[in-house]
């Protein structure tokens, strides 16, 4: 939900010492994290200490479904056991083919280079955003300054550290509906996250940066951000 960045080596240490298999959920991840997009499991190097890969096609890859990547024994055991997959529709072919389209254009040079282009939205994200007072928010590694922060934004660029998810933590219910309708009125729409998806009390704004936005376009959101949080 807020775009947090699991502990991959630390719970790949846990798998190995009680023998338990690890299954890591890389929604938010494939598209963004590591070299052409590969996830968390890839920019980590820890494709051999996972036992089961999942995610969404609807996301970074812009199709629909989902995926699960494990070995051959556990995808036919999948297939014949699972019963959400069993009786369950097949994807159209042209789903299908748009998801594979969409895993070639991340191998490509074209594909890394937006890539990069979305890190270059994050982290004009995460400065901006770091320097509102907004109340309770968090970015995963707590307010920046941006003076100090210059060259940490930069290594994670390439290293695809945080999220291009930026949750804005407010609290109550209607406190988060009233912040997303004022700024859908300014022409943003940021959802606001209520319970049961999340608990009582932590409702907030959900913002999600693409590739596709403009630098003024997300300095215009921050601004819109200030006034409505005053």
């Amino acid at each position: 939900m807020d775009g947090d960045r699991a502990p991959l080596h630390e719970l790949v240490e846990l798998k190995k010492r009680f023998g338990a298999l690890l299954i890591l959920d890389e929604a938010h991840a494939v598209g963004v994290i590591g070299a052409h997009g590969g996830g968390l499991t890839a920019a980590e190097n820890a494709d051999a200490d996972v036992d089961v890969q999942m995610g969404t096609l609807s996301k970074a890859l812009g199709a629909s479904g989902g995926y699960i990547c494990g070995s051959r024994t556990l995808i036919e055991w999948l297939i014949n056991r699972a019963r959400s997959f069993i009786y369950s529709t097949a994807p159209p072919p042209a789903v299908a083919a748009a998801a594979l389209a969409a895993v070639d254009f991340l191998s490509s040079a074209e594909g890394e280079e937006r890539r990069l282009l979305l890190w270059d939205r994050i982290i004009l994200m995460r400065e901006l955003f770091g320097q509102l007072d907004v109340g309770r928010w968090t970015l995963g590694v707590g307010r920046l300054n941006v003076a100090n922060q210059r060259s940490t934004l930069n290594a994670q660029r390439s290293s695809g550290s945080g999220s291009a998810i930026f949750p804005w933590i407010v609290g109550g219910e209607q406190a988060a509906l009233s912040l997303a309708a004022g700024l859908q009125d300014d022409g943003f729409l940021v959802p606001a996250i209520r319970y049961p998806t999340v608990a009582k009390g932590a409702a907030r704004l959900r913002i999600a940066v693409t590739a596709a936005h403009e630098e003024d376009q997300i300095r215009a959101l921050c601004q819109a951000i200030g006034r409505h949080s005053l």
